[in-house]
């Protein structure tokens, strides 16, 4: 975890609604609770209850998935000790023991693990792949790379990790594809490389970098190869589609 995911999570529970719902969902473990039954229990709309939940998914405190007609939420328990991880990490510089503090065990399997997503808020499947990464538990490096593209170094590396080719990771759609002429089989790998350097909407999306490999995650539910085995079993697309199967089987 980083500084913004911390400030995010804190920003997310600095509110007593959605502090309480919050402490509901770790009482209620993996089973979880329905959006309307936390509503009733703290007496609160059911919209508003809504927004606030949402307000915690946002943050990775929290997943969701569907049984039946109802939406169940549970909480990412794995991504609060990281938050508190975080807050202690350099505590009594770095030997919380000696103002007895126990040293901060995460329970095995769930250690967050690093994850960096080149995103383009602008596009679905990219959007659908960073709610899976933080429905999993994780809090992922977001690097909207239309804003900050990456360095030629780095895009050539990603293209070496991924396995694939500098042409397999060039976009057509939308992009200046056709007007630079690069459907024609007369490019370089290096000159395609220095035309996504140039124009970085050429760079398909999204690409996501974990300790288990790097892959350009088209479609979205690629990223469950990605992510720690079982870490999701059922997530809801934007279009409604529900992906399964996400368990490790």
């Amino acid at each position: 975890m980083n500084e913004a995911h911390a400030i995010e999570a804190l920003s997310a529970l600095a509110q007593a609604d959605r502090l309480a719902a919050f402490r509901l969902l770790v009482q209620a473990g993996p089973e979880g609770l329905a959006a309307g039954e936390l509503a009733e229990r703290l007496t609160v709309a059911p919209a508003r209850m809504s927004f606030h939940l949402a307000a915690l998914e946002r943050a990775g405190l929290i997943g969701k998935q569907r049984d039946g007609r109802k939406i169940i939420y549970s909480a990412h328990v794995d991504a609060m000790q990281g938050l508190i991880g975080f807050l202690l990490e350099d505590c009594c510089q770095g030997n919380p023991a000696r103002c007895g503090l126990p040293e901060l065990e995460l329970p095995r399997g769930t250690k967050p693990m690093s994850v960096t997503i080149y995103h383009n808020p602008a596009c679905g499947t990219s959007r659908n792949t960073l709610a899976m990464i933080e429905a999993a538990g994780e809090m992922p490096e977001v690097i909207e790379y239309l804003k900050t593209p990456p360095s030629r170094d780095e895009l050539a590396s990603l293209i070496l990790r991924m396995g694939i080719s500098p042409r397999d990771l060039l976009r057509q759609k939308g992009t200046p594809y056709e007007e630079l002429g690069l459907g024609e089989d007369t490019f370089s790998d290096d000159q395609l490389i220095d035309f996504m350097m140039e124009h970085p909407i050429l760079i398909n999306r999204p690409i996501v970098v974990t300790d288990k490999g790097v892959a350009l995650c088209r479609p979205s539910e690629k990223v469950l190869e990605l992510l720690p085995e079982g870490a999701l079993a059922e997530f809801v697309k934007e279009d409604g589609e529900v992906v399964r199967g996400a368990k490790g089987d």
